[in-house]
């Protein structure tokens, strides 16, 4: 079970890298992007794609991360132009029709059989004590950490980052100080975008290969981000490292492994009900 744990890792750091993506989006440009994943499958995709055409890996890898960039641009300069006062609820239920018309975009331009995914992460890093470190989990661990402190630096140390914090928080006034609030939000979808698919260009060759699959990630990394209530950095790396470790710990038990893609919604289901415990039990008394 530990060498499990350690293997899940790997989809444990992707989840927290991913989770926050979700949570700088929520916090800043007030979306919790459902499309996030998908618009990581695009630009893994056009990797795997231009591959297939002979393109040496990395200038392949470069050409997908430029592409998950522009589109996840494209998609908040959307969402900036025509939905820039809309309530978060209505921009998050914006968010489910970009995912789906990326996924179907994907399905028409790559096919909808699934696809090899060339990766360069595969291979062990180390051995301990007869357990294995992947590079993959290895990676994604170490990456997850190094984006959250990051983004923390960013946003309390830099004017940019407290001019972005301004606008999540007090819009109307940030724009009478002449903040530019939609090329800020168009820059926070562009770097979001580019941050998952880096992150899948290390995982994806470990998972299932198809559109569909890996946009589903979006669930353990909604997970992840719950845990840190989509507002700490801190929590949502832990969150998503821990509900890797867990699905691979079960996928090491023969009794419990059906049952590992249940956790991000075991997990989920009980944030949402401890959450709500104060109103509940306020109603009880």
């Amino acid at each position: 079970m530990l060498e499990g744990a350690i293997a899940g890792l790997a989809g444990g750091g992707a989840y927290a890298a991913l989770g926050l993506c979700l949570t700088l989006m929520f916090r800043l440009v007030r979306v919790v992007n459902f499309a996030q994943v998908a618009i990581g499958v695009i630009g893994v995709y056009t990797m795997a794609l231009t591959v297939d055409h002979g393109w040496p890996y990395g200038l392949a890898a470069l050409a997908g991360l430029v592409t998950a960039t522009v589109v996840a641009a494209a998609l908040g300069w959307v969402m900036g132009r025509w939905f820039g006062e809309a309530g978060a609820d209505q921009r998050s239920a914006i968010s489910i029709a970009f995912l789906v018309s990326l996924l179907a975009a994907s399905y028409l331009a790559y096919g909808t059989d699934p696809r090899r995914i060339p990766g360069k992460f595969g291979g062990s890093l180390f051995t301990v004590n007869g357990i294995t470190i992947t590079q993959a989990a290895a990676v994604c661990t170490v990456g997850s950490i190094a984006v959250a402190a990051g983004a923390w630096l960013f946003l309390d140390k830099t004017v940019l980052g407290l001019r972005l914090r301004a606008l999540s928080e007090r819009p109307t006034t940030a724009e009478l100080h002449a903040i530019p609030s939609r090329w800020l939000g168009v820059g926070m979808w562009a770097v979001t975008g580019l941050l998952a698919a880096a992150v899948l260009l290390v995982v994806a060759p470990q998972q299932t290969s198809d559109q569909t699959s890996l946009s589903l990630m979006i669930i353990p990394a909604g997970a992840a981000a719950l845990v840190g209530g989509f507002r700490s950095l801190g929590r949502t790396v832990a969150g998503g490292l821990g509900l890797g470790a867990l699905q691979g710990a079960l996928a090491h038990v023969s009794q419990l492994q059906q049952y590992r893609d249940t956790v991000p919604f075991v997990a989920i289901l009980a944030i949402l009900i401890w959450s709500q415990r104060r109103e509940v039990w306020d109603a009880a008394r």
